[in-house]
């Protein structure tokens, strides 16, 4: 062999031997998000909203679902996940009074993530507590770190619920989705601003609930639907304001008298 090729073979040889060995058994957890990687992540896709007024008075919780996923080596093992509370601004959310503790025994084997899989689905349940009818509550929480897990990025660590039990905007009417390029488009953008009277028009003129899973699902999937959606309350509002007239009432108005309008 010459001294060159003795040269490279004894590069190649060091070369492997600094070579690091994968080791690190350490488990982490995030939340789960559908976005192509943390730059693209918003503080607004950590934020949901409800309102419990959308439901029947007779129902007395709730469960919203979040999706968690793993980092690191998946083990043939259940492994439990751990959520707790923090602190935020706002009402907060009472445990058994708001919602269900997080470590209530009920809860408790629903917080798994089996063995063999990497993601899961925790549940939340929202207590109707009547307080809900006069105040909005805030239920911030994290990921805990306990024996199977540590913390993952950063960003995804944490969820916020702001909830109620009457009509309060849902989270998604100002929130930006793609729409070309880079450039973005709001619910507003087509309906307008929010309001509680225009709210329960649009529920009860296309039996829609307007909460913020079908927003994601309008705002997501075909725009053709978004216009029809518009042109129909558009039409409806002008019947129902014909009708007023008729009866010697003003146009349909919130409390503090703005009209309501679409677009």
């Amino acid at each position: 062999m010459t001294g060159m090729g003795l040269l490279v073979m004894s590069l190649l040889t060091s070369c492997e031997k600094d070579l690091p060995v994968y080791s690190d058994d350490t488990c982490r957890l995030n939340f789960y998000y559908n976005i192509s990687g943390r730059s693209d992540f918003k503080q607004e896709m950590s934020e949901t909203s409800y309102s419990f007024a959308y439901d029947d008075k007779t129902r007395t919780r709730d469960t919203l679902w979040f999706k968690v996923e793993t980092m690191g080596k998946v083990p043939a093992a259940d492994r439990t996940v751990s959520l707790e509370q923090v602190d935020t601004t706002g009402v907060m959310a009472v445990a058994g009074k708001h919602y269900v503790a997080f470590d209530s025994p009920e809860l408790a084997s629903y917080y798994v993530i089996k063995a063999g899989q990497a993601t899961a689905e925790i549940p939340v349940v929202l207590l109707r507590d009547a307080s809900l009818k006069d105040e909005t509550v805030v239920l911030k929480f994290r990921i805990r770190p306990n024996g199977y897990f540590a913390a993952g990025y950063p960003e995804y660590q944490t969820k916020t619920i702001t909830f109620s039990d009457y009509m309060t905007k849902p989270s998604k009417w100002d929130y930006p989705y793609p729409y070309s390029g880079d450039y973005t488009v709001t619910l507003a953008n087509y309906f307008g601003s929010f309001g509680p009277v225009k709210y329960q028009f649009m529920m009860d003129h296309t039996g829609e609930k307007w909460d913020d899973e079908f927003i994601d699902k309008l705002m997501t999937g075909d725009r053709n639907y978004i216009r029809y959606l518009l042109e129909k309350l558009m039409s409806d509002l002008a019947d129902e304001n014909s009708r007023r007239e008729a009866e010697g009432l003003g146009p349909l108005s919130e409390s503090d008298g703005t009209a309501v309008t679409f677009g």
